[in-house]
């Protein structure tokens, strides 16, 4: 089976692709591939890493708005009972 080949052209006017010359061009011939798969799936796997931070955020976020809506739902029904405790004690 012969394998797939995928060719850059990297325009060293702009910075990420001079950077991106630099980089590889101080690997050896044979790393290269390797190095580039490698920083694709690494890539892929950062961009879903922070799908899922990002998710796991909201739902944090709900629950935690949920919460003190209850608790200040709570504050409201108990009739404001350190109020009463206040004016008690005149």
């Amino acid at each position: 089976m012969q394998g797939k080949v995928i060719s850059i052209r990297l325009n060293t006017d702009k910075l990420t692709d001079k950077k991106a010359d630099e980089i590889l061009s101080n690997l050896p011939s044979r790393r290269k591939s390797e190095y580039i798969r490698n920083a694709i799936i690494a890539y892929n796997d950062q961009e879903n890493l922070m799908v899922l931070i990002q998710q796991t955020m909201i739902k944090a976020m709900e629950e935690w708005d949920a919460k003190q809506t209850e608790k200040k739902r709570e504050n409201n029904e108990s009739g404001n009972g350190y109020r009463d405790f206040l004016k008690s004690l005149y």
